[in-house]
């Protein structure tokens, strides 16, 4: 990938009576490029005021959202190996549940084992907690094991495509109950492919009377990604079996895969957004709290009636959240199948409240004695859609917003409340007219596509545009509604509806860092953002997560770099750009979209580039009224390989990250952007210290 650079040397910029101060540049330039640059470029341009400052950048701007969504949480964020650990799927024909299948195999029978999908026996034997849905109270289910003397020796279930580390150690647990059982239960990592293989192997016994928890660790003797756990019984009896686990060591915080962890915190996510989404109104926070294996297995009625293990829980959420620097950010639900303001409230107590109340000491209870600090609440999700639960019409939702905010703010005044917005004004003036006083941030979710851009891609590349416009009308609409309040939006779910192939390529890339642009240039109403999804759940998710690895999308690059790059303060920005014609959003419209912003502690100017236009452009970059001395800094491009691709398990790095050095002449400088791509051009300076511009290097 070529990249030029082209400025004034040293010593001309010396003798320079215009800006006497200025000696050297380095830019930095992090590029997500379609494919490397033609020989020939079109030309822009971009002049900054160094000295004008249009708005400051919420510190917030920048987070992420997760959800409830088929394996966002669920195989994909949480470190969990087994699925329906719980045995509550439904069962095949000779008793297992969904995910467990009968050891070694189905060639023949095994007259010496047999299943039953039990309702009568689970664990925990008994509920002290009762969480009313309104909806017929669901049996919770154990397996039962018969195991007599048979003509196939080694016996029992598991459950295939475990991948294991050779060398790694894995915490395995079963719970189990026996009737006039002797013998012993293994518990061990063995091949799927060489049945009898045993990778490791661990008895325990005493498997007699009432629910009793036995836990190893297993330390596989070599490493397959398609591994077998398996629950053995070699003994004559009765048993049941509930709760199996098996966890990797290096889980993370809050149980969290560490190959997700270790993605998520290269975002530098100002705040995660959780567990909604449309699932938020159909959640019950009392579900995932307390000992883990005594919570609720619950269904996912926004997605397909999935189940849900508990093992996620508000705890947990927290503990991720935290370890990643991010601020956690908690929707409750609104009146969805069954949930309450007092519920509400309460939620905010166990996380906010001193172990002295009611549910602070719930929290103390499970671990945690200090309060969490939770200070960003949402007030129900996507309240307008008939796809919710507690769906109602804005003036419903305004009067319960108001008894909501009244309740949880009665648990912690010091709570900020994000209301729920819409695209449509009538809704927003509706919200703002009624609840305006007590709200702190309109969430607002903008999801565009394959129906909408009508067969135009540059439909979708023109779209932000539209946005820019309607963040100033919604401003306006604050003004007029709430007078005297500092309100500010939160874009928390934003996504394209796309194709994977298409998602996984530049042209998302390039919607979202335009949008992401427009944020910042609105950066005096638009306070927080988030993707859609953070992992896997569509699509949409910016880091794919299947059993044996992950992915990134190129929006996830464009992420990770806006994150890197964080101003502080916008600067004023004129800029100079071919221009396209689109059949829906407009003519004329700029081909490059440029932001620059600054953070002074950091001592960097950023310029942002995003380039539409399917030839590279030749940027001229002019920084004027700027008092500091430009000093070196590093370049970091993203770029696709050749041929051009999309992300992929199979070809995760069609579209790469490199870092380098380009050097270019301070504050008049000429880069060279690929076509169709995302880059930001990093001006690290100094304040001098005297007139002959001697100073000390930012850090």
């Amino acid at each position: 990938m070529r990249a030029s650079v082209t400025g004034r040397s040293l010593k001309r910029a010396r003798r320079t009576a215009r800006a006497p101060l200025l000696v050297r540049a380095l830019l930095a330039a992090l590029c997500v490029a379609l494919s490397q640059p033609a020989a020939f470029a079109l030309s822009a341009s971009v002049t900054v005021d160094a000295s004008k400052v249009e708005n400051e950048i919420s510190p917030l701007l920048y987070g992420q959202f997760m959800e409830f969504m088929f394996e966002g949480v669920k195989g994909g964020v949480h470190a969990e190996l087994l699925r329906d650990r719980s045995f509550e799927g439904q069962p095949n024909v000779v008793g297992l549940p969904r995910g467990w299948e009968r050891y070694p195999d189905d060639r023949g029978d095994d007259y010496g084992l047999a299943f039953a999908w039990d309702e009568r026996v689970s664990y925990p034997p008994a509920r002290t907690l009762k969480v009313e849905t309104g909806e017929k109270a669901a049996a919770e289910h154990s397996l039962r094991v018969e195991s007599s003397d048979g003509v196939v020796e080694r016996h029992g279930v598991y459950q295939p495509r475990v991948p294991v580390v050779g060398g790694a150690e894995y915490r395995a647990r079963v719970w189990l109950r026996g009737e006039a059982y002797a013998g012993v239960v293994a518990l061990a990592l063995e091949s799927d492919v060489n049945v009898g293989e045993v990778y490791a192997s661990a008895d325990v016994s005493n498997v007699s009377g009432e629910w009793r928890a036995y836990e190893v660790t297993l330390k596989p003797s070599k490493s397959d990604p398609l591994a077998r756990f398996c629950v053995l019984f070699r003994g004559r009896g009765r048993a049941w079996v509930d709760k199996a686990s098996l966890m990797p060591s290096d889980a993370a915080p809050g149980g969290v895969r560490r190959d997700v962890f270790e993605r998520v915190k290269l975002l530098r996510p100002a705040f995660i957004r959780w567990p909604g989404g449309n699932v938020a109104q159909d959640y019950r926070w009392m579900w995932a709290v307390g000992p883990r294996d005594e919570r609720f297995t619950w269904v996912n009625l926004s997605w397909k009636n999935e189940p849900e293990p508990g093992d996620f829980g508000t705890d947990e959420f927290v503990a991720f959240a935290r370890a990643v620097r991010a601020e956690p950010s908690i929707t409750v639900n609104v009146e969805g199948r069954g949930a309450t303001a007092e519920e509400a409230a309460a939620w905010v107590e166990y996380c906010n409240g001193a172990a002295t109340t009611k549910y602070g000491a719930m929290r103390a209870a499970n671990g945690h004695p200090e309060p969490y600090g939770v200070r960003l609440w949402e007030v129900g999700n996507e309240i307008w859609g008939d796809w919710v639960r507690g769906h109602s019409d804005a003036g419903t939702y305004a009067r319960n917003f108001n008894a909501y905010a009244r309740a949880m703010r009665a648990a912690d005044p010091s709570i900020k409340l994000i209301a729920v917005g819409d695209n449509d004004m009538r809704w927003n003036r509706a919200v703002l007219r009624e609840s305006g006083a007590g709200i702190d941030y309109l969430a607002v979710h903008h999801y565009y596509g394959r129906n909408e851009a009508a067969g135009d891609a540059g439909n979708i590349l023109a779209r932000p545009l539209f946005y820019e416009k309607f963040y100033g009308e919604l401003a306006g609409a604050i003004r007029e509604l709430a007078p005297g309040r500092d309100i500010r939006l939160a874009i928390n779910e934003w996504g394209l509806d796309l194709p994977a192939a298409r998602q996984y390529s530049m042209e998302s890339a390039l919607y979202g860092a335009r949008l992401m642009n427009v944020f910042e240039r609105a950066g005096s109403v638009v306070a927080m953002s988030a993707v859609s999804d953070l992992v896997n759940g569509w699509p949409g998710g910016i880091i794919q997560a299947g059993r044996h690895g992950t992915f990134v999308s190129p929006v996830y690059l464009v992420n990770q770099i806006y994150a890197e790059t964080r101003g502080v303060e916008r600067l004023a920005a004129t800029v100079r750009s071919p221009t396209f014609d689109t059949t829906k959003e407009g003519r004329g419209v700029p081909s490059l979209d440029a932001v620059a912003t600054r953070a002074p502690a950091a001592g960097q100017i950023f310029v942002r580039l995003v380039n539409t236009a399917a030839e590279p452009l030749d940027v001229n970059i002019k920084i004027l009224n700027a008092p500091q001395i430009f000093i070196d800094s590093d370049n970091l491009s993203v770029y696709e390989s050749m041929p051009p691709g999309s992300n992929s398990f199979v070809n995760p790095d069609a579209v790469v990250m490199s870092r380098g050095q380009m050097r270019a002449g301070g504050d008049n400088s000429t880069v060279t952007v690929p076509k169709r791509s995302v880059s930001v051009v990093v001006f690290r300076y100094r304040i001098p210290s005297d007139s002959l511009g001697e100073g000390r290097p930012s850090d």
